[in-house]
């Protein structure tokens, strides 16, 4: 029963008229700000980002701006992966950073995180002739996987990029970049590496920045943001591994540009709660919308 139902919601938000999703969208968060439990959690979401980034500004209604706007931008993402096309043609500032260290032939480590539109990322780089393989964790594949999530997935995959399970491991990975393969990897997952970021003492991942410097591959960091023109990927110039003294300070240059962007755009951060193994002792994540 509710497998059929999931199905059912599927194809219900699949068949919206592209049109209709303004309205669809406001509908949804207004519903879901209406009840408690998600205005208690948006607002947690938010001051962990923002309470020691913005030390100058009026937090309280900062708090309760960006909260509103975490609510609308899930529920948005929500109801988006399943309208592919518009959100797979995303413009891509510095795409030439990294075709060019593609054609290096050294492989490259595309790093990410969960914030804006990352998962159109991927097909709109297909479209200039870039194919990326994506690090995913295991049951992200698995075929009772949620139907929200196996959309999620093959969204990120249109044009030919391709998943590939954390459970090959740094071997298997090591291997697509020594095989000159782009290989997309997030950076914001739980880890246990003490890290700051947003002002916060943190355990992240050490994954992507190790394995450049073991296969010797420059790192390009994707971000995800907005101007005036719409939403839009910034690949920016890529950091090459021997220009660090070790792989901590490649990392932690890797995370100074996400978290410029993040504190511009936190609304546009999916669950920050959920993608840091946190030292202090903060609310738990709860999805609003999937």
């Amino acid at each position: 029963m509710i497998a059929t139902m999931a199905r059912a919601v599927a194809l219900a938000r699949k068949m919206t008229p592209p049109v209709l999703l303004p309205l669809v969208v406001a509908l949804r968060t207004r519903l879901a700000w209406s009840r408690a439990s998600v205005r208690e959690d948006a607002r947690a979401q938010m001051r962990f980002l923002l309470e020691h980034t913005r030390p100058d500004a009026d937090l309280d209604a900062d708090l309760e701006r960006a909260a509103r706007a975490y609510v609308r931008y899930q529920v948005r993402r929500a109801e988006l992966r399943w309208h592919p096309r518009l959100i797979t043609r995303l413009r891509v500032e510095g795409i030439e950073h990294l075709s060019g260290a593609r054609d290096r032939g050294h492989g490259v480590l595309l790093n990410f995180m969960h914030h804006g539109h990352y998962d159109g990322a991927f097909p709109s780089f297909a479209r200039h002739g870039v194919r990326c393989q994506m690090v995913v964790y295991p049951y992200m594949l698995e075929p009772d996987a949620p139907l929200w999530l196996q959309q999620h997935v093959a969204l990120a995959c249109i044009g030919g990029g391709r998943p590939v399970s954390a459970a090959v491991g740094s071997d298997g990975m090591l291997d697509l970049l020594r095989a000159g393969e782009v290989v997309a990897i997030a950076s914001d997952v739980p880890g246990r590496t003490p890290l700051r970021f947003v002002g916060r003492d943190v355990l992240g991942s050490f994954g992507a920045a190790r394995l450049a410097t073991d296969a010797g591959a420059p790192v390009v960091v994707m971000t995800s943001e907005e101007d005036d023109r719409g939403a839009f990927i910034r690949l920016h110039p890529p950091l090459e591994p021997a220009d660090f003294a070790s792989p901590r300070e490649l990392l932690e240059a890797m995370l100074a540009i996400h978290e410029s962007v993040q504190v511009r755009w936190p609304e546009a951060t999916d669950l920050p709660l959920s993608r840091w193994g946190l030292v202090e002792t903060t609310t738990p994540a709860r999805e609003v919308a999937s």
